[in-house]
């Protein structure tokens, strides 16, 4: 800002071969509106000015956030110690004597927008390690082979103070996971799918963390920045949940088997009379019915013990026919005259990997829903067979499927059909189209659930008026026996 436009020509002439891209103004007003406009990294004041002086200007350009750091240097002939008092209050950061030397005016100029280039750069630094600190979930960067190069307070906060002294992010670590989640970072650079383990060194035994990891270039060589979640307090809710709504289910079969169990007992003391009596020509038939009837109770009874008291247990490699079996002559027994129950499963299924309990509870889920869906009675189908997936399988929640081999669990009815509006709520806890008392909307929010933790994922079909298909398909155990 200078009045005299031989001034700002010289000005202009100097500085522009140096690399500077120069904004003029010829009065105090023009170069506030200037300088507001276009937010300048550096501001040039002439102090003697006809209607604001340049000591005003710097005053009303430090009012304003935005050029509040923005280096100001006043040119001035004016060289008394008054006059610089008045610049320094205003909020100048240098003051160049008119006439000035032109290599010292570029030397000054340069070095203080370099100082105010390392200020900029140190703000950003601060704000985004204050960020990193701050941070409510845990933020460590290492080396490429794991080496702790920084870790945030929040990470910290998780471990345990007799941790052994270690400083490899992956010894922390179950060695497994260390070595899948390393193998997949290498392959993925960008970032891989998110891993979900026990923290080997956490402070409380019961911890589990998400952590994803991305390779970050730094100065010719390749950190990791890796992001962990503290997930234990939502795995315990999702226990809680998993609780409630085993409860909700057995409380609907239990009608149906204390009825089913009520038979039973019938058929076995009318039995136990004939017996008493003598009356029955043939007493070996008598006593196998009881012994039929016993039987048949004790594997109802079992069946209900295994579902009540289904945990997240450990994974085992079986054939799930066998498990859909009992859900299938489980449902068929309980759920009464009105419906029909067919179940069907391929020859030589192979293995997979799954919690035999939690396959229950998602058949037995899938089933519950069915039945819902028919109130005046209908057609159940349980299907069991090995399906070979393609990429661009579309799944439900947004799920990507791996291509490959799966067993697919499917449970078809031939109901009333989902309506188009209710499609995107229907894995939400919670949601459930049942009257108020009638349901709590976690089966099916159960059933994504435990998919998910076999690796699966979920598909389905349905048609208003014409039925659902819901799908489970969990991946062949490459390991298992076919």
């Amino acid at each position: 800002m200078d009045d005299e436009p031989r001034a700002v020509l010289l000005l202009r002439n100097l500085l522009t071969p140096e690399g500077y891209q120069i904004l003029t103004a010829h009065s105090g007003a023009e170069a506030l509106a200037v300088a507001l406009r276009e937010l300048p990294d550096v501001v040039l004041l002439d102090v003697m000015m006809p209607d604001m002086d340049g000591l005003e200007v710097c005053t009303k350009l430090r009012c304003d956030a935005r050029l509040a750091q923005v280096p100001i240097l006043l040119l001035t002939a004016l060289d008394d110690r008054d006059s610089l008092l008045k610049g320094i209050a205003a909020g100048a950061d240098d003051f160049i004597s008119k006439p000035y030397d032109h290599t010292e005016l570029r030397a000054r100029l340069r070095t203080i927008t370099r100082l105010n280039r390392f200020r900029q750069l140190y703000e950003d630094s601060a704000r985004l390690e204050a960020a990193v600190t701050h941070a409510p979930y845990g933020v460590v960067i290492t080396e490429l082979d794991g080496r702790i190069l920084q870790q945030n307070a929040a990470y910290t906060r998780l471990l345990a103070a007799n941790r052994p002294d270690t400083q490899n992010f992956y010894a922390h670590l179950p060695p497994d996971t260390a070595q899948s989640l390393r193998g997949e970072i290498e392959r993925k650079p960008d970032g891989g799918a998110p891993f979900e383990t026990p923290l080997a060194c956490a402070l409380n035994p019961a911890t589990v963390v998400e952590i994803s990891g991305t390779l970050v270039p730094w100065k010719g060589r390749r950190m990791v920045h890796f992001m962990i979640r503290d997930l234990t307090e939502k795995k315990q809710l999702e226990q809680q949940l998993l609780h409630s709504q085993r409860i909700e289910l057995l409380g609907q079969l239990a009608g149906s088997a204390i009825h089913d169990v009520n038979n039973l007992l019938t058929v076995i003391g009318s039995s136990a009379q004939l017996l008493e009596m003598k009356q029955g020509a043939d007493l070996q038939r008598h006593l196998g019915t009881i012994m039929n009837a016993t039987q048949r109770g004790v594997s109802m009874l079992r069946q209900l013990l295994m579902f009540a008291r289904g945990e997240d247990g450990a994974l085992e490699s079986v054939n799930p026919a066998g498990v859909t079996a009992e859900v299938a002559h489980m449902v068929a027994e309980t759920f009464g005259k009105f419906y029909t129950v067919t179940y069907a499963t391929a020859e030589y299924l192979p293995s997979v990997l799954v919690d035999p309990t939690q396959i229950h509870q998602i058949v037995m889920n899938l089933c519950v829903n069915a039945r819902d869906a028919m109130p005046q009675g209908g057609l159940l189908t349980i299907n069991v067979d090995r399906r070979t997936v393609a990429a661009g399988v579309r799944a439900v929640m947004g799920d990507l499927p791996v291509p490959g081999d799966y067993v697919a669990i499917s449970v078809r009815d031939s109901g009333t059909g989902i309506p188009p509006a209710v499609l995107p709520k229907l894995f939400d806890p919670f949601f459930t189209t049942k009257p108020k008392g009638q349901g709590t909307g976690l089966g099916l929010a159960t059933v994504i659930r435990l998919v998910r933790r076999h690796k699966g994922f979920v598909t389905l079909e349905t048609e208003m008026g014409r039925g659902t298909c819901f799908a489970c398909y969990f991946p062949v155990d490459p390991s298992g026996a076919v």
